[in-house]
């Protein structure tokens, strides 16, 4: 196979949970015994974790999935062709037609499993910091009004309008304002933030830097509470 192949493999916590990092470096391993050229993204996890360590390649015809995958099956991979996206046991086809995804709009979670977390020229190409662009030449009110007249509300159980807190933090008087993104995750059994902030982290910093400049405020902190 000529030229280099571009082969994704997630670092997110779940799939890092079931062996994820020892598929990168097994394929990594195999594609230097096999004299390949291969390059690994490690990238944030489409959300499909019965398929973790799911591993994707860019192929001609688009990403073909194949998972869940173990080291001992890397060998098993490279002999059957999935490199160009031939069938395997494990393969599941081009991601974007698995039905999980086939039928779904993703709008939080769009950038997850696309792209290269770490990777500020993924983020703009998929669609970053076009807000934040439309943002600096808006006055902190036109921020508000637009976010409150846009319906977005928190992603918690009481689904709390933002504009309000928003327009809350804008109208408050004092001399130093901050904006705190609670990482905590403390909801039993949610786990949705997580794979935001680490499949798509530069998203939860534009939208620090974007609500820092609705209300007024100048630095921000991001808060994780270890177990």
């Amino acid at each position: 196979m000529n030229g280099q192949t571009t082969i994704y493999v997630p670092c997110d916590a779940a799939a890092i949970s079931v062996g994820a990092d020892d598929v990168a470096n097994e394929l990594v391993r195999e594609a230097l015994r096999r004299k390949i050229d291969i390059r690994i993204i490690r990238n944030g996890s489409r959300g499909m974790l019965w398929l973790e360590p799911l591993v994707e390649v860019q192929t001609n015809k688009g990403r073909t999935a194949y998972g869940p995958i173990a080291p001992e099956d890397i060998s098993g991979l490279f002999d059957a062709g999935f490199l160009s996206g031939q069938d395997h046991e494990l393969g599941h086809g081009l991601t974007e037609e698995i039905p999980y995804f086939a039928n779904q709009e993703r709008l939080t979670f769009a950038r997850c499993g696309i792209t290269d977390p770490l990777s500020l020229q993924d983020y703009e190409t998929y669609g970053g910091l076009a807000g934040l662009r439309k943002t600096l030449a808006m006055s902190t009110g036109e921020i508000v009004e637009v976010v409150t007249k846009s319906g977005l509300r928190g992603r918690g159980g009481a689904g709390f309008p933002t504009g309000i807190k928003w327009k809350t933090a804008l109208d408050a008087s004092a001399d130093q304002k901050y904006i705190c993104a609670n990482a905590d995750e403390g909801d039993s059994g949610t786990f949705a933030d997580r794979m935001l902030m680490e499949g798509d982290p530069f998203c939860l910093l534009e939208g620090m830097v974007i609500a820092g400049l609705a209300v007024g405020a100048d630095t921000g902190y991001i808060y994780i509470r270890s177990e």
